[in-house]
């Protein structure tokens, strides 16, 4: 457990500047003042609009953009306050503007690099423990990384004043970062590049949703695809907003709350630990069959960045892969690559005959730490004909778990996805605690507790969509179908 620090980070394009500063909150002003550290009125052209003031050396001509921008960052302002429940950040409440500084990297002439040469792309805290904003001359024209550091602004007031779980301890940062992306992408979901670092989640999936710059154990490689990890966890909170239909304001409301909790722990009582659990696993589900629900462009761009900046060792997409035969047994996975908290394994199954397969989880009970352990397991299956469907796991416990599936030639691949999901919201020891299993996949005739091929006197009664709800056999999405018999399964329709 460690207490709220001032910290300060600077990044490239995907990093920021935070600098953790307690202030307390005052009234509303009707009109604002300039209050800037930075900023030279007699070097500096400015532009200000619904409570931000924009700086930047005369020499540059950026007014036009600058005048976009403003435009972009009130509507995000807007939508902050009025839709997810936010604040302004301090200096606004105060009645100053808040700063947006416009440098130009390398520049000699520029005011703000010969005067701050090491400013990045983010948000930080100036002495007043005013949030600002720091801006390259390269990037104010993508307004998704706009979009990202607006965000961060709207955040401030609350992560630095008055909600102190978020920082309680190095296992909370992931979620600025990764609600940050999300803003940014569910503002533009259709831009090709939203989701540009998610091919992480099925690289490295053993990682815990938390892992982010601040707690890396000694052992990690500090590599591309595990430093930006906290990004690509942006797209578990489109999932949950877009297609689970999680109201965004539900999602955000830990920032104005004041609760002392970590923002993992924070969902997990604000949604249900049920709940989360099913969605987690199910999100895995959807991104293990190819990112089913963003667009293929946009998976295909993840990948690119993958394969350009990823080191190709830390890659374990599949801890085993087996071509028309099981396991040959039970199977216990190297510790590099076992599941620790809030994480998954999977394992692929390509087949090309008629056969049963039963799949197992035989979980320890605790982790390598103590902590009880809980797990569940799904199984997707893509058929070459009819699409995909997913199979959860008929659990026992919350260690063990066993499913049998008839496979046809047109399954062709299957995954078997293994999540540890344990109430264990932070690691407290120096390195993340391991939850083991062991697994196996047999080939052959079982008792099925499953199948993906109903009998005669098996029939639909119900469809619904992953809040209850009942739904069309056509409705785009996951479905789940029940059974006149009380069984269950998750369909996804369309892409």
């Amino acid at each position: 457990m460690h207490t709220i620090r001032k910290t300060v980070l600077i990044k490239s394009l995907f990093a920021f500047i935070i600098f953790l500063i307690g202030m307390l909150p005052s009234t509303l002003k009707a009109q604002y003042e300039i209050n800037s550290e930075a900023g030279n009125l007699a070097t500096c052209d400015t532009m200000s609009r619904g409570g931000f003031i924009i700086w930047w050396d005369k020499d540059y001509d950026f007014a036009e953009q600058v005048d976009v921008m403003l435009d972009t960052m009130t509507a995000f302002r807007s939508y902050c306050i009025n839709n997810l429940g936010m604040q302004d950040p301090l200096s606004v409440l105060d009645g100053y503007y808040c700063n947006i500084y416009i440098h130009n990297p390398g520049e000699p002439d520029d005011y703000f690099y010969e005067n701050y040469p090491d400013w990045g792309n983010g948000v930080g805290a100036d002495i007043n423990g005013y949030a600002f904003m720091t801006l390259p001359g390269f990037v104010i024209y993508d307004f998704r990384n706009l979009a990202h550091e607006t965000f961060h602004i709207f955040q401030s007031h609350g992560m630095w004043d008055i909600t102190p779980g978020i920082y309680s301890s190095d296992d909370g940062g992931w979620f600025v970062e990764a609600s940050a992306d999300w803003f940014a992408t569910y503002r533009y979901p259709d831009d090709p590049y939203s989701f540009i670092g998610v091919e992480i989640l099925v690289r490295i999936p053993e990682v815990p949703i938390w892992l982010d710059f601040y707690n890396f154990p000694a052992d990690y490689s500090y590599n591309w695809q595990r430093t930006v990890h906290q990004y690509a966890m942006g797209i578990f909170f489109f999932y949950l907003t877009n297609h689970v239909g999680i109201n965004d304001s539900t999602l955000m409301s830990i920032y104005y709350s004041g609760t002392d909790q970590l923002a993992q722990k924070y969902l997990y009582d604000l949604l249900g630990g049920e709940n989360l659990r099913n969605y987690f696993i199910d999100f895995a589900g959807r991104l293990t069959n190819d990112f089913d629900f963003i667009t293929a462009e946009q998976a295909n761009k993840s990948l690119i960045e993958w394969n350009t900046y990823a080191e190709e060792d830390d890659d374990h997409q599949f801890i085993q892969t087996y071509t028309d035969a099981g396991s040959d047994g039970w199977f216990r996975s190297e510790e590099d690559v076992a599941t620790n908290a809030w994480s998954f394994n999977t394992y692929k199954l390509n087949n090309s005959s008629t056969e049963n397969y039963t799949f197992e989880i035989n979980g320890d009970e605790t982790g390598v730490y103590g902590d009880a352990a809980y797990f569940q397991g799904q199984v997707v299956v893509i058929n070459a004909i009819t699409g995909t469907t997913f199979h959860n796991l008929d659990m026992m416990n919350d260690f063990e778990g066993s499913l049998t599936l008839s496979l046809t030639p047109d399954d062709t691949e299957i995954y078997f996805i293994v999540a540890s999901m344990p109430e264990v919201f932070e690691d407290t020891h120096a390195d993340f605690q391991l939850f083991p299993y062991e697994m196996r996949i047999t080939k052959g005739d079982v008792n099925a507790i499953a199948e993906i091929n109903p009998s005669s006197t098996k029939y639909v009664v119900g469809r619904y969509n992953l809040l209850g709800e009942r739904i069309n056999d056509n409705t785009n999405g996951m479905q789940i179908i029940k059974f006149n018999d009380g069984s269950s399964q998750k369909v996804f329709v369309g892409h």
